[in-house]
Parts: C-alpha cells; structure tokens; sequence
C-alpha cells in the first residue's frame, strides 16, 4: 500500500525533525512553485510527503527505504531553499532507480533506461490526486466515487451566503463536478484544509511566516473563536451568530474533524486518459542535460486543476492520510514548553512552590508512620 511509507520509524523520525528544527522546516521560497499558498510548517512538510510518495510509486521497495531517507535528510538538512531541494529529490531517485534497475553508480551509461522507467511507473501506471475529508473514504470504497454526492450541509450554508452576501462569496454550492491534480503537494494542501470553503470560513489563511492555522491542527476552540470574533467584527447579531456557530458544530462534526487525518484520493492517471505526455521521446533522447533534470521535467505537474465530474469505480481508488496534524500539534506544544521556568530557576514563586511541596510530602509521610504504628497497637 502506498500509505505504509508514512508509518515507518525512519519516516516518522525525519517529520520530527522536521516539525521541530529550524534547520529542517525553516527555508527560502526561492522560486518554488505555489508557495504562496502555503504558510507555518506547510511546504517543508507537504513537499517531502511529495518525496515520500514518488519513493512508493516509482522505487516500490523497502529494501532501499532506509538510505532514501536518509538521503532527504540530508537534503532537507544542508539547502537552504525548497526550489533546490525539489531538484535534489529528482536527482536521489534517479540515483536509487539506478540501484534497484542494477546501474549502480553508471546513470550516463543508462540515462535512457531510467529515464523511460520513471515514465513507466509515474506517468503511464501513475496517478491523479484529489483532497477530501476522511469521513467519506469507506463510503467511497464500498460504492465509488460520484463528484459532490454525498452527505453535507450545501443548502444550509449556501443559505447563509444569500442572508450574508460577504460569506463565501467565491463558494459555487451548485457546481457537479472536483479537481484532479498531478501536484501532490497541492493535494496535500486540499486535503489538510477540506472542505476548502469550511476551512476559509472558519480559519482564513494566515502570512505569518510559522503562525499554524488552527483548522491545519484541528484545534476546535481555535476555530471557534476565531469564528466568533470575525461574526462580531461584521457586526452580526448574537442571534445569526448562535445560528451560524451551530451550523459550523454541525460540519464540524459530521466531518469528525477532531480526530480526522488530511487524506487524498488517488486514482489511476489511465481513467482520465491522462497517462502520456507530449515530448517524452525528446527527452529521452537528451544526451547533454543532467539526467536529474530530465527526471523532474517527466515528474513535474502537469495538471493543476483537472476537473472531473463523472463516476470513479472503488477498484480504481486508492487512500492516502498524510501525518500532517499530528506533527504540527506536537510542534505547537513543544514552543510552549520552552518559555515555561525550569525547576532550576531561582524565584521567589519556585521558592514557595518547593516549601509547599516538602510540606506536603512531609504531611503525607506523618499520615501513613501514624497508620502502621495504630495497625500494630
């Protein structure tokens, strides 16, 4: 299965650097594509998922898993920019497609063979993607997929738009179809904020540089107040607010975004006829640029947003959860631990603190002395 990858040690071992050092997540944008989108922890995270994937989906094996990994770390360790790194991670799968197709170390002596195996296994056997909120997965795996069919609260909101012409006003509740990308970094994005206008409406998207938006970390009481705050800014009345807050609980959870996990939908690229691209021949036929760049020029997007609106068949699909969430609240705790007082600081509060607690302690001592010795009168 293509999600095992995110539940080796190994992989969870480099999100947690990731998560926690500056040196792993903190990097230029430098000409890296879409960054605007993304803010805090996003792009460092959701591109080495990236990584990740294009592991499972071209080198299908766990035998080198291991030194790929620690390959990205390296990687994500020493460039300081995600434009660089995206290069560097097509220059590491050619370097293990070597290994597993026993080039080793000859990539020029067999660019044409590796070149045409990426193909093979990205393009051709590839996939589409598509973010959607985990509660409909086993739905979907049990009847297939039918574009906007299934259950939601499209009427209610859609409500609140006409009452409030201001609220989702870039929101189509009527529209029957979804979109496909081929940029799982973007799929990641839409599935960590699905449904994307809930999301908005609840957690508008931040430009703070690390500032982690609280619907990214399914943080209710972050979502919630912020919601109340942005009502009472519009000057909305105590009562529409009760009744939009409700409505929002309701979303909330039918999506159980408590303790839901960002997911994509992955479908054959062969089901959209989307599995050739033009101009494959001329490169692989390129003798003169690096083999690495070729590699990104087959794996880079090519569909930014394919809109689809017909049935998807249960065998054609397959399900991602990314551990997004989970990192990014561990990453969240942990600034909270570091400005707290260590038990070596000497202040007049530590002081009383530790009193009080050799009293207490002492007491509790004097208490059970007294037991054993009336136990034994």
């Amino acid at each position: 299965m293509l999600a095992s990858i995110f539940e080796q040690k190994e992989v969870k071992d480099l999100l947690f650097k990731i998560a926690h050092n500056p040196r792993y997540y903190d990097k230029k944008k430098k000409d890296s594509i879409n960054y605007e989108k993304f803010s805090g922890l996003e792009q460092p995270f959701f591109l080495v998922f990236d990584s990740l994937l294009k592991y499972q989906i071209i080198i299908q094996s766990e035998k080198y898993l291991s030194d790929y990994v620690h390959h990205l770390e390296l990687l994500w360790y020493k460039i300081d920019n995600f434009h660089d790194i995206s290069e560097g991670v097509c220059k590491i799968i050619v370097k293990f497609c070597a290994r597993k197709l026993g080039y080793k170390n000859k990539e020029e002596e067999h660019r044409r063979e590796i070149l045409e195996y990426i193909y093979q296994k990205y393009i051709v056997d590839g996939y589409l993607y598509h973010g959607i909120s985990d509660v409909y997965v086993d739905n979907i795996k049990q009847n297939g997929f039918m574009p906007q069919k299934y259950q939601n609260y499209y009427s209610q909101f859609e409500n609140i738009q006409k009452q409030f012409p201001s609220f989702f006003s870039d929101m189509d509740f009527h529209h029957d179809y979804v979109s496909f990308t081929d940029d799982f970094m973007m799929a990641c994005y839409y599935a960590t904020y699905s449904p994307i206008y809930f999301s908005k409406f609840l957690c508008p998207p931040s430009s703070k540089k690390i500032e982690i938006n609280s619907y990214a970390k399914r943080d209710y009481m972050g979502c919630f107040s912020g919601l109340r705050r942005m009502l009472k800014v519009k000057e909305i009345n105590e009562e529409n607010i009760e009744k939009i807050e409700d409505l929002c609980n309701l979303e909330w959870k039918l999506l159980r975004q408590n303790e839901s996990k960002p997911t994509i939908m992955l479908v054959k690229r062969s089901c959209f006829s989307k599995n050739r691209i033009q101009g494959i021949e001329e490169i692989l036929n390129d003798k003169r640029t690096d083999i690495g760049i070729l590699a990104a020029h087959i794996m880079d997007y090519k569909f930014d947003n394919f809109v689809w609106s017909e049935y998807i068949q249960a065998c054609d699909i397959e399900f991602v959860s990314i551990p997004y969430s989970e990192f990014i609240v561990e990453h969240d705790s942990e600034k909270v631990e570091v400005i707290l007082p260590t038990v070596h600081q000497e202040t007049s509060e530590d002081g009383k603190v530790s009193f009080l607690l050799l009293l207490g302690s002492s007491l509790i001592l004097l208490g059970v002395l007294v037991s054993i010795i009336m136990l034994y009168q």
